[in-house]
């Protein structure tokens, strides 16, 4: 076993052009002391300190914020995610659905981008149409109006018009309010 005096090498390993050198500690420095003892510098303050990415800059790449560890934001200042969801994934993800005749996955996608842009016809249209394929006549017929009313000279438009013409649809039922049960007394 190496010694903090003698050069580190893999053990059992006899093959000079194999060797590993193995960096050992300054020969002042001990793991145990506070940076706070009495009697010691400040570089040796600096060489016993602690850190998961000490003698890691050769190693990690390169930041691509001026943003480092430890440091704090500024007040106001905004973390911005590495990715940020947007409605227009979300609907060209479930026009891809609609086209591909996958209603659930065209719900749940248009579904999201609705949170994200409510006043979007095209979300509306596309809920509309996962719906009335689900057979959810109400909910297709509650969206289609919205198209409707968002974007009344549209190509959707006149699509949602043709569809709530349609006695399903135009006829369907709103569902009922779940109703409290009685409690027993």
């Amino acid at each position: 076993m190496p010694t903090r005096n003698s050069p580190g090498t893999i053990p059992g390993d006899s093959d000079a052009s194999r060797a590993v050198r193995i960096p050992m500690p300054a020969d002042d420095v001990d793991p145990v002391r506070s940076p706070e003892d009495a009697g010691s510098s400040a570089e040796n303050q600096q060489q016993s300190s602690s850190s998961s990415l000490a003698g890691m800059s050769g190693v990690l790449p390169p930041s691509d914020d001026d943003t480092q560890p430890g440091r704090h934001r500024r007040k106001g200042e905004q973390v911005v995610p590495e990715h940020q969801e947007t409605a227009a994934e979300d609907e060209n993800v479930g026009s891809y659905y609609l086209d591909n005749k996958d209603w659930k996955g065209a719900l749940s996608r248009f579904q999201s981008a609705l949170v994200l842009d409510p006043d979007n016809p095209d979300v509306y249209w596309g809920l509309a149409e996962a719906e009335r394929h689900l057979n959810d006549f109400a909910d297709a017929r509650a969206n289609y109006q919205k198209v409707m009313e968002y974007d009344p000279g549209s190509r959707h438009a006149k699509e949602a018009r043709k569809a709530l013409a349609d006695p399903a649809i135009a006829n369907a039922k709103p569902p009922k309010p779940a109703q409290p049960s009685a409690s027993p007394q």
